[in-house]
């Protein structure tokens, strides 16, 4: 499930675009801001079709080996274990899985010399030796084997800079998605099989994820419905400093604040600024934290005193695992 921070984070992207850009059609910002969300499905199943193919290619790396001129005792005979792992066999015979991946025609077979190099190198590990030497395994540690092998492949760096060869949007999200993945497969339990329902990085099936979807996207648009609204608050608040001067990305980020101060009556205030710090920390100067959480301090007392920002509601509670 995709957190409200990551969706916070790809609501500050549109607003950058929609500063940058010369179009103002709200329409055609909201589209593409839904679209590059349900586009990380597409970044999430093509890292776990890597996960599958090693799987496959380490097959046939074993059928290869017995044919070879003079195939040693242990190629002739080999430790049958990973191409056994009770969970890798379900993982790669789950019925959404592969549709998912066919849809996508995801094909890795023209980088054969780099899965090898790959292969070679997890069998070199200790954690595959531990694995393939034990006396006996469980579904736990064959699980526990497929998430050393996931992390493995995702940190491979020839590998990554095909995904991002691929598509270039995927730089940004590459390593937020691969840990959404990794979290995946160390959720699913003994009863995951192949007719087994495989979640989505965005799933339009699960009710919350569609609600806070729903959310940024209404964070999105009505924050630029009141851009210049917003723009004088800022202003006002500004004493020492000039708004031409200051980094875009801290505006973009304040103007969001006030938005969401306003708008969303069951977030409370300390979560809705103390997200936007942390925004500030990723994508502006290293002195932006300081200067967002001031102006914020200041705009907050301003709209409280003047009543617009009336809280109420379940979120009042702890929005921290959303």
């Amino acid at each position: 499930m995709l957190s409200r921070h990551f969706l916070r984070s790809k609501v500050l992207q549109s607003l950058y675009a929609y500063t940058i850009s010369e179009s103002d059609d709200l329409n055609v910002i909201e589209k593409n801001f839904l679209h590059n969300i349900e586009r990380l499905n597409d970044l999430g199943i093509t890292q776990m079709s890597t996960l599958l193919y090693f799987f496959d290619f380490s097959k046939k790396c074993m059928e290869e080996a017995k044919t070879k001129f003079l195939p040693s005792k242990e190629e002739v005979n080999p430790n049958m274990r990973f191409v056994e792992n009770k969970f890798l066999v379900e993982l790669s015979n789950n019925y959404e899985l592969k549709k998912a991946i066919e849809s996508l025609k995801l094909n890795w077979s023209n980088h054969n010399d780099l899965f090898r190099t790959l292969y070679n190198s997890f069998r070199a590990s200790e954690v595959y030796a531990k694995y393939m030497a034990a006396e006996v395994t469980d579904f736990k540690a064959d699980r526990e084997l497929v998430l050393h092998l996931f992390k493995h492949i995702m940190n491979y760096e020839a590998l990554v800079d095909i995904f991002y060869e691929r598509n270039l949007f995927w730089e940004d999200d590459f390593y937020q998605i691969a840990q959404y993945n990794y979290g995946l497969l160390k959720s699913f339990d003994e009863e995951f099989s192949a007719a087994s329902v495989f979640p989505r990085v965005f799933d339009k099936r699960n009710e919350q994820e569609v609600e806070a979807c729903d959310f940024a996207s209404v964070l999105l648009k009505k924050t630029i419905l009141s851009f210049n609204e917003n723009t004088e608050i800022i202003k006002q608040n500004l004493k020492e400093w000039e708004y031409e001067r200051v980094a875009l990305m801290d505006i973009l980020i304040i103007k969001m604040a006030i938005t969401e101060l306003v708008t969303f009556s069951s977030i409370p205030e300390k979560v809705t600024i103390n997200e936007c710090i942390e925004l500030s920390k990723e994508y502006s100067t290293d002195k932006s934290k300081l200067f967002v959480n001031g102006i914020l301090d200041k705009i907050y007392n301003e709209l409280r005193s003047q009543g617009k920002i009336k809280k109420s509601g379940r979120g009042l509670i702890d929005e921290s695992l959303l």
